[in-house]
């Protein structure tokens, strides 16, 4: 994609993170934004963030597990921008604990947001997309969608799912010489609240996560709070390397230094890359912050 000026770009779980520095990031480059989160004070927040910017803003409060709000949500879009040019697909949650301790349930909450509504969203909007003289759907795994850890099965699923969707459908965008692109996103450890946010079935200090990524907290709201401080990557520079990666056509874009090297080290290593991970917080100043 050349530019994003006068685009409009969709962007789910706009509220908070990643997808509230995207929503700045584009605006900033000219983008018309149509806003997507459950919950509705953040989505507010984050529209108040664009107020000052030259730039059309539609927010739409609602659960993307939604099936029936899902497939409206093109007509609304549609009505109030006229048209639509990009789609990030980024909400996403975590469900902690053992397969033995998560139920159907937990499955049926965790991939209808992790992996159907991102396909589902692909789908409504898909042939909108295709009108339009170059377009991109840009969805969001995670280094979790590039290898497992324990703990983490319903996020791993999803994720890998998000990953294999978007492989899938670029390589059948391309095939049939589409304008449309497909990217797919692998963040690292970013400082969102997606710790913070998680629903645990227990919690342990060794919790993956908690021990992958720094935290060494005696609850879960203390290790939410130092996952956050911990992050190598903030959620500015992901917005930043996603909309960089997305002008020069990278369709696989990995976030942060830890991200590649993860990806590296699980490739090198499959058999023994957990026990070797597991001793990285002792060397968490190899991955300065960055703003």
């Amino acid at each position: 994609m050349k530019d994003f000026s006068q685009k409009v770009a969709l962007i789910s779980g706009a509220g908070s993170g990643i997808g509230r520095a995207l929503s700045i990031e584009l605006a900033d480059k000219g983008c018309n934004l149509a806003l997507v989160d459950w919950n509705k004070e953040s989505l507010e927040e984050t529209k108040q963030l664009l107020r000052k910017k030259n730039v059309a803003v539609s927010t739409h409060a609602f659960d993307i597990s939604d099936k029936e709000k899902v497939q409206a949500l093109p007509d609304e879009v549609i009505e109030f921008h006229k048209q639509i040019d990009l789609v990030f697909n980024n909400a996403g949650l975590s469900i902690v604990g053992t397969v033995n301790e998560v139920d159907e349930d937990d499955w049926n909450w965790g991939l209808d947001i992790l992996l159907n509504s991102v396909i589902q969203m692909t789908t409504v909007f898909l042939p909108h997309l295709e009108k339009r003289p170059e377009a991109a759907i840009v969805n969001t795994s995670s280094i979790f969608g590039l290898f497992s850890v324990p703990k983490q099965s319903i996020y791993n699923v999803g994720k890998f799912g998000v990953k294999a969707f978007t492989e899938s459908l670029s390589l059948e965008l391309e095939m049939a010489e589409s304008k449309v692109e497909a990217y797919c996103v692998f963040p690292g450890h970013i400082g969102t609240n997606i710790y913070s946010s998680s629903r645990f079935k227990s919690f342990e200090k060794d919790d993956a996560g908690a021990a992958i990524f720094g935290a060494n907290a005696d609850t879960k709201e203390e290790a939410g709070i130092q996952f956050k401080q911990n992050a190598p990557s903030s959620p500015e520079h992901a917005a930043k390397v996603i909309l960089k990666n997305i002008k020069k056509k990278n369709k696989r874009i990995l976030i942060g230094i830890d991200a590649h090297f993860y990806d590296l080290m699980s490739r090198l290593f499959p058999k023994s890359f957990l026990k070797i991970i597991w001793i990285l917080p002792f060397f968490r100043n190899l991955f300065k912050p960055k703003t």
